[in-house]
């Protein structure tokens, strides 16, 4: 690997570090009578204790901000593909889990104070508050019709390529379960902090609206997304900037479209918190994980803002919440993967039926009756990979260039020359070897 490949690949994820900051910093900002996941009376916002509390959260929060930056600079030396990748890895699920120490640590801390100044608005029990006229008001769901449009738009390369059918049906199904998160994962529970039926009308209404919103800007993105990745495919470094701008477009949309209801939440619940207001702290673990035995609901609106969560009190989201959490976890066996694929040799075999090459269990052959020509290629063209491998050791799958257009491949790009093979079919193969003089041999074999 390159340096400047090294610095592309951090770039795509970087950016998480001041994301995560900027919303644990948010969550410092009283919404709804909510400052880190505890509710607090009025009085408590300005409290010195309370303060003091914030102020040393967000000096840790900036310290494990530099930190993880930290960690980044000695990969940038890596040179295996595999071992950057296994540490690349590793990094993200260590900064998804310690982002969130410094917040159960502040969380605890104000639990803890809360209850040492008698703070708890109501007694440890299982009240369900509702109100009657905000929870009369009807749901009105965005016409499924403007799901259908990005939807088509994203079946478009299916008619013109079908090598990539794959790609092409993985994002109109994307379309279609944004669309089925859309309509089947909000919770219609009306958004009640106090007494003011007005304000839960208001902060309800809001959550809707911008949870449409939130979905429908992903739906129309994917579907251009793929119309994208179609017309670029054949040209590297086009490809990598629709993906970067696609995932611009997508990660800036939900999360200015989360920030401005946060900022509403907050704006509408300014002066809330002085008489009666809605304390359910002792559902939640940490202010982030929902528990109650009492709602039967598997998924739950958060607290703030316009995401959902799982009831872990309930079988099938323990269940979800596990897997999901052992597929973070075992995401850096993938570099570990990466780094046997990247070492293993690039093989070519001439039996008495075929032509085969191999690397990593994968095997790409060619009966001997099928060849119609065969011949060395001294200096590799210009290639690009349609599906496959694509490291610098080894190459196999699916790829395309000018002069042959698809072909099947199966080579060391580092040891020349290749056997460029020709079926009677029309199909083309490119063999290699990760052996010196591998390809010279299968040719000779051929006769």
């Amino acid at each position: 690997m390159t340096l400047g490949w090294s610095l592309l690949t951090w770039a795509g994820i970087i950016w998480l570090l001041p994301l995560l900051y900027f919303i644990q910093k948010n969550q410092c900002k009283p919404k709804k009578n909510i400052i880190l996941g505890v509710t607090l009376p009025y009085e408590a916002r300005q409290d010195g204790d309370v303060l003091a509390l914030l102020e040393r959260f967000k000096r840790e929060m900036k310290l494990t901000c530099w930190i993880a930056l930290a960690a980044v600079a000695p990969s940038l030396f890596i040179r295996s593909f595999g071992v950057f990748m296994t540490v690349w890895l590793t990094w993200i699920v260590a900064v998804c889990f310690v982002f969130f120490i410094p917040y159960i640590r502040c969380n605890k801390a104000l639990a803890r104070l809360k209850e040492e100044r008698g703070w708890r608005q109501a007694p440890e029990g299982r009240q369900v508050v509702i109100d009657l006229k905000a929870a009369a008001e009807e749901m009105r769901w965005l016409s499924p019709w403007w799901f259908v449009q990005p939807f088509l738009i994203s079946l478009v390369p299916l008619f013109f390529d079908r090598t990539l059918w794959c790609l092409w049906a993985a994002g109109a199904a994307t379309v279609l379960a944004f669309y089925l998160c859309y309509r089947y994962l909000y919770r219609g529970r009306a958004e009640i902090v106090d007494e003011d039926t007005d304000r839960t009308i208001a902060l309800t209404r809001i959550r809707r609206y911008n949870w449409g919103k939130c979905w429908l800007t992903a739906a129309w993105a994917t579907g251009l997304f793929n119309i994208g990745l179609w017309l670029t495919q054949d040209h590297i470094w086009r490809h990598m900037a629709v993906v970067l701008i696609y995932t611009l477009v997508v990660c800036v949309s939900v999360v200015s479209i989360e920030f401005r209801v946060r900022r509403l939440q907050e704006k509408l619940t300014q002066d809330s918190g002085q008489g009666y207001y809605v304390d359910d702290d002792s559902h939640w673990i940490w202010g982030m994980l929902y528990y109650n035995p009492n709602d039967r609901r598997c998924i739950v609106n958060d607290r703030v803002g316009i995401n959902t969560t799982f009831n872990l009190a309930r079988r099938p989201a323990q269940v979800l919440m596990g897997l999901g959490l052992a597929l973070l976890l075992a995401c850096p066996l993938a570099g570990v993967w990466l780094i046997g694929l990247e070492n293993a040799p690039v093989e070519l075999e001439v039996t008495e039926t075929e032509l085969a090459g191999s690397h990593f269990g994968g095997r790409w052959s060619v009966a001997l009756v099928d060849i119609q020509s065969a011949e060395l290629v001294e200096e590799l063209p210009q290639i690009s990979r349609v599906a496959g491998t694509g490291m610098s050791s080894a190459q196999t799958g699916a790829y395309r260039c000018a002069e042959w257009g698809g072909f099947t491949c199966c080579i060391d790009p580092r040891m020349g020359p290749w056997l460029l093979v020709t079926g009677t079919d029309g199909s083309v193969y490119l063999f290699g070897s990760s052996a010196q003089g591998g390809a010279e041999a299968a040719l000779a074999a051929l006769g």
